[in-house]
């Protein structure tokens, strides 16, 4: 029972994975409108600094209660954050949006390989099988013909890495220190570090004066894509491995694709679409196969124990 109830755990936890999934994969129509009005690290550090903020009001008797510890995991965890969306970020200056998203989607293969690396615990094949069947679906949903490696594409895979570590980070930190505590201080520092490149790089005339559609824009990242997105994910990865938690993370990009096709009237054709297909049984062949095994494991002791007393009749 207790390795049940561990696997139900597992499943709610990677639920709200998927949830904070949806949320992201929202968002990129939503920022593609705002780009058009505000500089990106602009965005990021508005967007970042305002959600820290939130939160530090909320869990302040928590924050003041942390241990030097908490603090620098959180700091360690959100250097990963940050410097992976400046990659990704300056990377997309150069390379296509559709080179742009895969790269950052090989996040799904180098987890459970990094993960390896530096615990020596093999995540199985299982977990890897679903992770080639992930980027597979990932290259077919935002490919095309000009598929290349340049300067561009060179930062993303960089970004890729850093995101990956990003994941790796919160499954060490998590088990020791506060889920709560590494939430805020990733953000915060996610937040004030892209207001420090915006003040270097960016105009800095108007960087608060905008629209109320684009605090619109901004709240609805703050809220749902940041500090709900952010806090879930820490806690969910107290529960959940790893490589779960990348693979389920990489259905951003079919929940990407959805909302562009719902809202942006972008075509979906089929290679897109057996791209999404070959994403969600990714998802299914590495949920399954533990909640499978331990209704099997269960199933051979209640049959053990049906058979207990004809063998001691026999006996």
């Amino acid at each position: 029972m207790s390795e049940l109830a561990a696997n139900k755990k597992t499943v709610l936890a990677d639920i709200s994975l998927l949830i904070v999934a949806l949320f992201w994969g929202s968002n990129f129509v939503i920022m593609k409108h705002a780009f058009e009005v505000i500089a990106p690290f602009t965005y990021l550090g508005i967007r970042f600094s305002l959600a820290a903020f939130l939160l530090a009001v909320i869990f302040r008797k928590r924050l003041l209660a942390a241990t030097s510890g908490d603090y620098l995991a959180g700091l360690q965890i959100g250097f990963f954050l940050f410097t992976g969306y400046v990659f990704q970020t300056v990377g997309l200056l150069h390379t296509t949006p559709a080179n742009s998203g895969f790269i950052t989607g090989i996040a799904v293969v180098i987890v459970p390989f990094l993960y390896y690396f530096l615990t020596k615990i093999f995540p199985g094949w299982w977990a890897v099988t679903g992770a080639a069947l992930a980027a597979i679906g990932l290259y077919l949903m935002s490919a095309n013909q000009t598929m290349g490696l340049g300067f561009g594409d060179l930062l993303t895979l960089l970004g890729a890495f850093l995101f990956a570590g990003h994941l790796i980070a919160i499954a060490f930190h998590v088990i020791k220190h506060d889920p709560i505590v590494l939430a805020v201080v990733q953000i915060a520092v996610t937040g004030l570090a892209s207001f420090a490149v915006a003040l270097f790089f960016e105009p800095t005339a108007k960087m608060f004066s905008h629209a109320y559609p684009i605090w619109g824009a901004i709240l609805y990242a703050v809220l749902f894509c940041t500090i709900g997105a952010f806090v879930t994910q820490t806690i969910a990865q107290r529960y959940t491995p790893p490589t779960h938690a990348v693979l389920i993370l990489s259905t951003e990009a079919v929940f990407a694709g959805l909302f562009s096709y719902l809202f942006w009237q972008e075509v979906f054709n089929a290679q897109k679409i057996f791209g999404a297909f070959l994403i969600l049984a990714a998802i299914l062949i590495t949920e399954l196969r533990p909640l499978l095994a331990a209704r099997y494991h269960s199933y051979l002791i209640w049959v053990a124990k049906k058979r207990a007393p004809s063998f001691e009749q026999e006996s």
